[in-house]
């Protein structure tokens, strides 16, 4: 038995109610893969998601570096300072002769006589000590009473002696010499200062003192007291 198929008048088939519920299948299908793409590109080729990005958050990080400076480094300061030579005495000469000090000097007054209206006197410092020694210039000369309190005004300085403002330089046992020179009591209608007790002196160079309480009769007159420059012989 033969069966013939109507055809439409456009000459197609018609299809049957499978084919017809065939199409919506085809569209939900499309769009299903559609989400599960989606879904695999968030996700990632594995799939980790969360899990990788708690991979990614517990990774170790490499520490930091560490800044440099720029420029040219410091040097390091050294451990301690430089040694430096030592200070030269103060009393040091060139030859390696010392300065006379006071505890190697004997201090003496000797009256020299009187030439016209002035008096004259010999100061000598002389050298107790076992090395020779060298004095320079002027000694500083004051006077004391005898409680010890200044008599009149220190000695001022005066180009009188044998002293020419070189050194002196003194064996042990020798003497310089200094000239200490007042007006005559004669001259000056006895106006003079009170007496004295003590020749206080300060070596050349010296911040300490020598004394002798014996003046050779010296008595200042007139305000006129002076000190000449040591030598190295008596006036």
């Amino acid at each position: 038995m033969s069966h013939t198929h109507r055809r439409d008048g456009h000459g197609r088939r018609r299809g049957g109610p499978d084919q017809a519920r065939g199409r919506p299948r085809g569209v939900w299908g499309a769009a299903l893969a559609l989400a599960c793409a989606a879904a695999l590109t968030a996700c990632g080729p594995d799939g980790g998601g969360a899990d990788a990005a708690g991979a990614a958050s517990d990774a170790p990080t490499s520490p930091a570096a560490t800044p440099t400076g720029t420029g040219t480094p410091a040097e390091p300061a050294p451990s301690s300072p430089p040694p430096t030579s030592a200070a030269p005495s103060a009393s040091a000469k060139p030859g390696g002769i010392a300065r006379c000090e006071t505890d190697g000097l004997a201090l003496s007054l000797v009256a020299n006589g009187q030439e016209m209206n002035s008096k004259y006197f010999d100061l000598r410092l002389t050298n107790t000590g076992s090395e020779p020694c060298d004095l320079l210039g002027h000694p500083g000369v004051s006077l004391l009473d005898a409680g010890g309190k200044r008599v009149g005004e220190p000695a001022t300085r005066s180009q009188d002696g044998t002293g020419d403002g070189g050194a002196v330089r003194l064996r042990p046992g020798q003497a310089a010499h200094a000239t200490v020179k007042t007006a005559g009591e004669g001259v000056t209608d006895g106006r003079c200062w009170p007496e004295a007790a003590t020749l206080l002196v300060y070596p050349p160079g010296s911040k300490q003192t020598v004394t002798t309480a014996d003046l050779a009769g010296l008595k200042v007159c007139g305000d006129s007291f002076q000190v000449g420059p040591v030598g190295d012989r008596a006036p």
